[in-house]
């Protein structure tokens, strides 16, 4: 009896404790909900400024340059027998009156060198270079950039993939614009498109989570660190390249492209961004399987930045921010909330039109990006760190890169 009474203050102490314990539980979970609800509202405020200041290359209106400058397009390439030709195809058709086209074979085991050398069999304008062997401390791409430079002679230099096709007249909109805003850098976002609507899903999730995270409307102002690269378009000025440490200092970095962008950027250089719908474009991967394999080296080297425990921090909270306006939607647990709730998804939708507008991305793939895309790209970015962790680095085009080697190289973090 005495046991009893004394037993039951304590319960009571208990309990209370408990339920303030509760409330506190529902505070963080409603303060949790609301903070992934406003950054719906934020990424809607970032693509409104997006849209109103990044130009694009079919619209921008530059005068022809009084004499047109040499330009070296440099394109490397390592197995892309399937996609090079009608690349190279879009490259030769192009009316610039100074055209310089170095083909970079980088170790290919398929026919992408014997194409290279049909193509340059035909055309004056053509030089095909083959990178026999990989020197150590190298990335093949970055290393074959780098090979196809010492080849180079314009005045302009433009870096470009084996699968980026150019609309007729691309080059000369682009040079005019350089030379017109006396630019030592233009990069350009390329129309990307995938026969995989699943794979389409994903690729505007990675639009909407660049225009997030890089903030690209911030690029051309010199008061800013903000930079960016296109492996698709990096245009640069040879002087200004050369005063920077060239890429030598890029040579273990896997994501190139936009670590040049900073190397011009943080050299003094004047940087310029746009948008390259139809003008500029390349058929991303064409299945969901294909894509998988592509991104380990992305998932597993930018965004995991060869941790595993930074990949499931950050998966779990991009699920969470894909999904909380959804949660505050139809849970029922808070008065009210079901208004953040939606005002988050209405901000999704818009922000996602804005940006399908602004890149000219169909818009069906676009506003199913959230949350399909997100939760897939997820789920891609786990696997490339697991696969990471396992194997101690990067299995690339035949080539392994330990994660010590890899990680002394990086120059931009994201």
């Amino acid at each position: 009896m005495a046991s009893s009474m004394l037993c039951t203050p304590i319960h009571l102490a208990l309990r209370r404790r408990l339920r303030i314990l509760s409330r506190y539980a529902v505070m963080v979970w409603v303060l949790l909900i609301l903070v992934g609800c406003a950054v719906w509202a934020v990424a809607l405020a970032m693509n409104i400024v997006m849209l109103r200041r990044i130009r694009r290359l079919d619209r921008v209106q530059a005068p022809a340059p009084k004499s047109w400058p040499r330009l070296s397009v440099v394109i490397p390439a390592c197995n892309e027998a399937d996609t090079l030709e009608l690349a190279l195809q879009s490259v030769l058709a192009q009316d610039y009156p100074e055209l310089q086209v170095i083909l970079v074979d980088d170790r290919s085991s398929d026919d992408t060198g014997a194409i290279m050398e049909r193509i340059a069999a035909r055309d004056a304008r053509v030089e095909v270079l083959h990178v026999e062997h990989l020197p150590e401390g190298w990335l093949g791409k970055v290393h074959a950039m780098q090979y196809g430079l010492q080849k180079a002679d314009g005045q302009l230099l433009l870096f470009t993939d084996a699968d980026v096709r150019f609309a007729p007249g691309a080059l000369r909109r682009a040079v005019a614009f350089v030379e017109h805003e006396a630019a030592d850098h233009l990069a350009i976002i390329p129309d990307a498109w995938s026969e995989s609507f699943v794979v389409n899903t994903c690729i505007a999730a990675a639009f909407r989570t660049i225009a997030l995270s890089q903030r690209p409307w911030r690029m051309e102002s010199p008061d800013t660190k903000d930079a960016l690269g296109s492996g698709a378009f990096n245009l640069v000025r040879r002087s200004a390249f050369e005063a920077t440490e060239g890429f030598s200092w890029l040579k273990m970095e896997v994501a190139d492209d936009v670590a040049l962008g900073h190397l011009m950027k943080q050299s003094g250089a004047r940087a310029r961004l746009l948008i390259g719908t139809g003008q500029v474009q390349v058929a991303w991967y064409p299945t969901f399987r294909s894509m998988v394999r592509g991104l380990e080296k992305n998932g597993f080297a930018q965004i995991a930045r060869f941790s595993l425990l930074r990949a499931v921090v950050l998966a779990a909270a991009a699920t969470w921010l894909s999904l909380a306006p959804f949660v505050a939607f139809t849970w029922a647990g808070a008065p009210g909330l079901w208004v953040a709730g939606l005002l988050a998804l209405l901000s999704s939708v818009a922000g996602s039109f804005l940006l399908g507008l602004l890149v000219g991305f169909p818009i069906l793939p676009m506003l199913l990006s959230t949350p399909f895309g997100d939760l897939i790209l997820v789920g891609v970015v786990l696997r490339a760190a697991v696969l990471g962790t396992l194997r101690g680095g990067l299995v690339w085009r035949g080539t392994v890169y330990p994660v010590a080697a890899l990680r002394a190289g990086v120059r931009v973090k994201f």
